[in-house]
């Protein structure tokens, strides 16, 4: 089984490979919307939103657990699993 790596950041960079090879939303064979979905919230991104920074968006937080869940089913019918990068996005 391939592995995906769930890694927010600048630049709409979100699903990495193993050896550290970004993967474009469109690249995944993910259902539209779903695609849509990740690039409007990582478009969002900025590492004042993170856990441990006193600036924490707990609201972009939680979408970001939501997606990383949907994103984990929808590849996992393709039989690529999908592990974050920190593991406060698996709470």
């Amino acid at each position: 089984m391939a592995t995906f790596e769930f890694w927010p950041d600048y630049g709409g960079a979100l699903l990495w490979t193993e050896r550290g090879e970004r993967v474009s939303l469109d690249q995944a064979s993910l259902p539209r919307e779903l695609v849509d979905r990740a690039e409007r919230w990582v478009a969002g991104y900025d590492d004042s939103k993170l856990p441990w920074e006193p600036t924490r968006d707990d609201y972009w937080l939680s979408e970001g657990r939501r997606l990383l869940a949907d994103l984990r089913a929808a590849l996992d019918e393709q039989g690529i699993d999908l592990v974050p990068d920190e593991d406060f996005w698996a709470d």
